[in-house]
């Protein structure tokens, strides 16, 4: 591994989402996620430089951009930073912005099963760690039925990243099973 290329994504990752936290009641350091994709890759034999740095900055584009000027100013900073394979993987991962939300949620389950194989880790990944978010620290003003159906709709999307490794997929029905059944007893 380039660890210096790694360092330089979760810096840069960093600033990108400085003044960011998650939706939970923790406020927890938004950066801390990306973080915790790329750890879950890891821990599950991924270790491809560009896979990682592709975790790391998974949601740049899509969560720290307003408009098509500034995608394309971010895009080609993550290509001269990181590289095109990085560059690619990232814009296969983010949604667009400017669709309505349930439209961008049913073209996260058509469009996956299309993605490469490094987009479907990568997709697999960020749903696990979403799912142990709201198992963990859910987001605020989240009903039991939002969280069940986030469950769902995540279950619907991983459906078409499976195969590219097993190991991921099994922990995924895992921890998809595990906060199911936790959220079903309360």
């Amino acid at each position: 591994m380039n660890n210096a290329k790694i360092i330089e994504a979760i810096y840069f990752a960093g600033v990108r989402h400085k003044d960011q936290t998650r939706k939970g009641l923790g406020r927890i350091p938004y950066i801390n996620h990306p973080i915790q994709v790329a750890k879950v890759l890891s821990d599950f034999g991924e270790n491809d430089d560009d896979l990682i740095k592709s975790a790391l900055l998974h949601d740049v584009i899509e969560d720290t951009t307003k408009n098509e000027k500034e995608i394309k100013e971010l895009s080609n900073i993550i290509l001269e930073k990181f590289g095109e394979i990085v560059l690619l993987t990232v814009l296969e991962v983010s949604d667009n912005k400017s669709l309505p939300v349930e439209e961008r949620k049913k073209l996260q389950v058509v469009n996956t099963p299309k993605l490469s194989d490094s987009a479907k880790k990568l997709k697999i990944a960020d749903k696990i760690c979403n799912i142990l978010d709201i198992k963990n620290d859910p987001p605020v003003n989240w009903s039991l039925k939002r969280k069940l159906s986030y469950l769902d709709w995540a279950n619907k999307v991983v459906s078409g990243a499976k195969g590219v490794n097993k190991k991921l997929d099994h922990y995924f029905d895992q921890v998809y099973n595990e906060t199911y059944s936790f959220l079903k007893k309360k």
